[in-house]
């Protein structure tokens, strides 16, 4: 007689669901470039758990900034939506920007955790710059950034990440009151980055993604979409 392993015995003795036993999370704010069909500007809030988005841009002297939502393959990305956000800001030495900005509707929990995807390809160039920062209580306690190589950085330092197209999906969990664990895939589609960080306050309450004097062309441009806060299910053992 086939042996039943105890944990699929005592489900089936309990009459829990499977699905609900190994249910993962439930979604406390999210957003995805695909809600803003009619258009995504500053103001704008189609997502559940943000505020409305805050969205800035500059052409600096003789360049251009400007914000959009469109298709991550025409900057040569892959493994995102076609409807995705995107930020534009060239040429080099112009002092073009472009940001956009989302401020939660409560601060990180401990146990939650942020994650979003980022897309880049080519790098800024010569004193450009695209990423994003954290901020918790009006402080900023993370800026992840692209300057001119291929190289990322988290708060400076080089996460070890090389060239490739392949879509990030970066995650901030809130493991205690001031530690944040880090995790994001590499663009080659190869790697892996995971740290944790102890910081002044690890209550993460807005996000900003930014490009500034980029080189000019479609494949410097950032992209970034499905923006999330989830936590552990606290039910998931519920008959």
């Amino acid at each position: 007689m086939k042996r039943i392993s105890y944990p699929f015995a005592l489900c089936l003795v309990m009459g829990i669901s499977l699905s609900r036993l190994f249910s993962q999370t439930i979604t406390i704010a999210n957003d995805s470039a695909a809600n803003y069909s009619g258009g995504w500007g500053s103001g704008t809030n189609k997502g559940t758990g943000f505020q409305a988005w805050n969205i800035w841009s500059s052409g600096g002297t003789g360049g251009y900034g400007g914000y959009f939502v469109g298709n991550p393959t025409d900057g040569g990305i892959t493994g995102m939506a076609v409807n995705s956000f995107g930020l534009y800001a060239n040429p080099t030495g112009s002092g073009a920007s472009s940001n956009a900005e989302r401020t939660f509707n409560n601060s990180l929990a401990v146990g939650q955790t942020l994650s979003f995807q980022w897309g880049i390809n080519y790098d800024s160039g010569p004193g450009g710059n695209k990423g994003f920062n954290l901020y918790s209580g009006g402080v900023e306690i993370f800026n992840i950034n692209n300057a001119g190589s291929s190289a990322i950085t988290c708060n400076g330092t080089d996460v070890g990440f090389g060239y490739g197209t392949a879509v990030m999906t970066w995650s901030f969990t809130r493991v205690d009151s001031s530690t944040i664990s880090i995790s994001a895939n590499d663009r080659d589609g190869v790697g892996t980055y995971a740290t944790n960080v102890v910081v002044s306050n690890g209550g993460i309450d807005k996000l900003r993604f930014y490009a500034s004097g980029m080189q000019a062309g479609n494949l410097a441009q950032p992209y970034f979409n499905n923006l999330s806060v989830t936590e552990p299910d606290a039910t998931s053992m519920a008959v």
